[in-house]
């Protein structure tokens, strides 16, 4: 543990990310200071690591983390929701430092903190969308593909599935969820890390 509290930057889109990591940093004031941007754009002077949301990078160009990668002193970590590993490839190949699952507890969070500013890996680990559940990897891909606002016709046609055998997949995630509801299954979704709908 450094001797002094590291300074974190949130960069996302999405208040509720940002202001989810924040609170969840809060609890470790000793190891953790959250301190504002005042701009994307800004040099980000005094911070160690910023927590980049890899949304942005479905959002735009990149242009925003390459700025970050290298117009900065901070080291980047890019947290990352586990269904989509393509936008985790792209900021890693951008130079990101290391990256994390949406689905790190708070204490992980800390301790991968001090891990990139000292200069070290995180450790290896699980893409774990969708073990709380229990769901079946068709189940996450179903639950995914949901959330990102596709018919049952898209999804299955992209699945090749007939739309009998897609709608058994979606009443079987659903129990295990607990939604009665398209509204609800893309709520708890969005809630567990899956990538949210486009705008």
């Amino acid at each position: 543990m450094p001797d002094a509290p590291l300074r974190i930057a949130i960069v996302s889109r999405q208040e509720v990310v940002a202001r989810g990591l924040a609170a969840m940093l809060a609890d470790y004031p000793d190891r953790v200071i959250v301190t504002l941007l005042p701009s994307v754009w800004s040099r980000a002077a005094g911070v160690d690591v910023i927590l980049y949301d890899t949304l942005g990078l479905h959002r735009n160009d990149g242009a925003e983390l390459e700025h970050l990668i290298q117009d900065t002193d901070a080291k980047v970590i890019i947290f990352s929701r586990d269904m989509r590993p393509d936008l985790r490839a792209r900021a890693l190949a951008k130079g990101a430092t290391d990256w994390l699952s949406m689905s790190t507890r708070a204490k992980e969070l800390v301790e991968a903190i001090e891990l990139v500013a000292a200069g070290k890996p995180i450790p290896d680990q699980p893409d774990s969308l969708g073990e709380s559940a229990r769901l079946s990897p068709r189940e996450v891909e179903v639950l995914g593909l949901v959330t990102l606002g596709l018919s049952n016709q898209e999804i299955a046609d992209r699945l090749f599935l007939t739309v009998n055998t897609l709608k058994s997949h979606i009443r079987q995630a659903y129990k295990k969820i607990g939604a009665t509801s398209r509204a609800q299954a893309v709520a708890w979704c969005m809630q567990h890390g899956f990538a949210p709908p486009d705008d």
